[in-house]
């Protein structure tokens, strides 16, 4: 057992675009998850890892929480909602910049119900402070209507994008730790396989280049990662092979993510090349095809090939 070492899991739950992935990235001072206005732009559990000199903090990014029916978003609130098994906390992240909809109470309802102690976090303080009082009392509220014990033990302002409180929230969450040795080795900072890190950034890409006309249409697979070096004295000199399917509903969808001449998914393999040849250290040869696959969100199998079950 490590002297005075404290340790423990945090799951940060909320509706999409509250800004999880932001915090996450902020939280532990690396981009792990993806970033993107798009909604359901988080499809999995991703585990970000803070190490300090006494304490390790494993925070777990989740999709946001949303009322579409489709076996995707049914999917994805599942996980979502079981990300809170066994956590130590629950951080729970609000955009006070927009007024409280039915998805938040559904939210506020859920949680109520849980077992972990929560902090809530008011984000986006950077934009506006209209609604902070909204939530608090909302949240109140439904604790007061099903009598219910509060374990909310704190309210904290922030800007996940600014870092504003950042450091208050992590000393807040580090005070509620227990002592215990930390889960993951000290230099870890996340234990999402590196395949879906990979599709996740491509998927980046294509959201901010795509912006809203493809918002729930794209799923990437990447399904062979070649190291033609790895046996070589000197593997720097060898690319690996990266190959990459991006799945679709339809033909015309196929064509806009190809764009004219292939301009478009030329554009999306040049960038996301450089954060991938930056997250491996090394030189890559990005081979990506679009591929029409009707109604994949719909689809179990499909869905179980992408990783997403």
């Amino acid at each position: 057992m490590l002297k005075n070492f404290k340790s423990g899991f945090v799951a940060i739950i909320g509706r999409p675009n509250v800004g999880k992935s932001t915090l996450l990235n902020s939280l532990v001072k690396n981009k792990i998850s993806i970033v993107s206005k798009i909604p359901q732009t988080t499809r999995h559990n991703i585990k970000g890892i803070l190490n300090l000199e006494n304490a390790q903090v494993v925070f777990i990014d989740t999709p946001g929480i949303h009322s579409f029916k489709d076996n995707l978003s049914i999917y994805l609130n599942n996980i979502a909602k079981s990300s809170i098994y066994d956590v130590d906390l629950i951080l729970y992240l609000v955009d006070i910049s927009r007024p409280i909809g039915k998805e938040e109470m559904d939210i506020m309802n859920f949680l109520v119900n849980q077992d972990p102690k929560i902090i809530m976090a008011l984000n986006k303080i950077d934009l506006t402070k209209k609604y902070i009082s909204d939530y608090i009392d909302k949240f109140k509220e439904i604790l007061e209507e099903k009598n219910k014990q509060d374990k909310l033990l704190y309210y904290i302002p922030i800007s996940a994008k600014t870092f504003k409180n950042v450091d208050v929230l992590i000393k807040v969450i580090l005070e509620t730790l227990k002592e215990q040795n930390p889960f993951y080795d000290l230099n870890t900072i996340t234990d999402f396989p590196i395949k879906f890190r990979i599709a996740d950034i491509i998927r980046e890409k294509l959201f901010l280049t795509l912006k809203e006309e493809l918002p729930h249409s794209l799923a990437v697979e990447v399904e062979d990662i070649l190291d033609r070096g790895i046996l070589k004295e000197d593997s720097s000199k060898y690319p690996i092979y990266i190959k990459v399917n991006i799945y679709v509903n339809r033909i015309s969808q196929k064509k806009i993510v190809i764009g004219d001449k292939a301009s478009l998914i030329k554009y999306v393999g040049e960038i996301a090349r450089k954060d991938i040849e930056n997250l491996l250290n090394r030189k890559i040869y990005l081979d990506i095809r679009v591929k029409v696959l009707k109604d994949w969100q719909d689809k179990p199998r499909i869905l179980q090939e992408l990783g997403y079950f």
